[in-house]
């Protein structure tokens, strides 16, 4: 009923203000300053609060803190914390520890929320790609890889692996490794076919290609200023920013379609983060000149979604 009760406030706030943007009308461009900015409801995803796990109405205060909220897995969550275990969270509140002496930061779920995967280093220049049951932590297939890979996404049959300036993709059924691609490679959807990667380093005039998993020939989007950040929950949509930007944060986001079709921009002082509330909103934590919060925007209607504070800088 939560989970509901939230999609239907989000829901309201698109149509209620009649967001759809006339056929031919410019992608508007908004100024986000959070003292500027109405109050709405307040985040209805899942997130952490004060070192507590918050969904809804619900509230998860463990043993130790919550440092990152890993991802929804069938009617519940699972949650990583400082002290190294990764717990899942029932809709009742009741939690179970799945993983423990793990890095959280380095723990993936699923797309489909069924598995866990981890990295263990148990020797010098080889790391253990190990796979976990998201419902009771029951331990599933790993395998070893040479020097220090990375987790990119993962689904009930395969994990898409990146190391030595390789992507491969390994099926755990068969325990079968094969080449992706070799060329430098960002973010992956095995549920929607996409794969974000790179003609060349961006630093010496590289550019971005959005491109179909299944088919590397296939451009879905390309181009030489902006790279993907994030991808809707539908893969209908997409974030954008400056293809260079690193450091503190962009002060420029753009929502795009998946084909490249620029539909809104946001800027602010710096972002701190981003995350999809739907597959219409998106929350930003922005900080202004005098204030920070994180802000729903659906187009160009945001409203805070949290009361601003003073904004602090790292």
């Amino acid at each position: 009923m939560r989970r509901t009760t939230a999609a239907a406030l989000v829901a309201a706030l698109a149509t209620g203000l009649g967001l759809v943007a006339p056929a031919g009308a410019a992608a508007p461009t908004t100024e986000l300053q959070p003292q500027r900015l109405d109050r709405g409801p307040d985040v209805a995803v899942a997130h952490v609060e004060d070192f507590d796990f918050v969904a809804g109405d619900l509230r998860v205060d463990l043993a130790g803190r919550v440092v990152r909220v890993i991802g929804e897995s069938g009617d519940g969550w699972v949650v990583g914390t400082d002290r190294r275990r990764v717990i899942r969270i029932e809709p009742d509140g009741s939690t179970r520890t799945l993983l423990r002496k793990v890095d959280v930061t380095l723990t993936t779920l699923s797309e489909d929320g069924s598995r866990l995967v981890t990295l263990d280093h148990p020797a010098r220049r080889r790391t253990a790609v190990q796979t976990f049951s998201a419902l009771d932590g029951s331990a599933g297939p790993e395998r070893t890889f040479g020097g220090w890979p990375e987790v990119v996404t993962a689904d009930e049959r395969q994990v898409l692996v990146r190391h030595d300036g390789r992507l491969v993709r390994w099926r755990t059924g068969p325990d079968r490794v094969r080449l992706v691609t070799r060329r430098l490679s960002a973010l992956a959807s095995i549920e929607h076919d996409l794969l974000e990667t790179y003609t060349k380093d961006p630093y010496v005039g590289g550019c971005v290609r959005m491109v179909r998993l299944s088919d590397l020939a296939d451009t879905v989007w390309r181009s030489c200023s902006q790279r993907v950040v994030a991808l809707s929950p539908d893969g209908t949509r997409m974030l954008t920013v400056g293809i260079l930007v690193d450091g503190l944060g962009p002060n420029e986001i753009d929502l795009r379609r998946t084909d490249g079709k620029r539909l809104a921009t946001w800027t602010t002082n710096w972002f701190g983060g981003w995350q999809w509330e739907s597959p219409d909103a998106v929350l930003l934590q922005v900080n202004g000149q005098r204030k920070s919060s994180t802000v729903r925007c659906v187009l160009d209607a945001c409203e805070n979604a949290s009361d601003p504070v003073k904004v602090q800088m790292p």
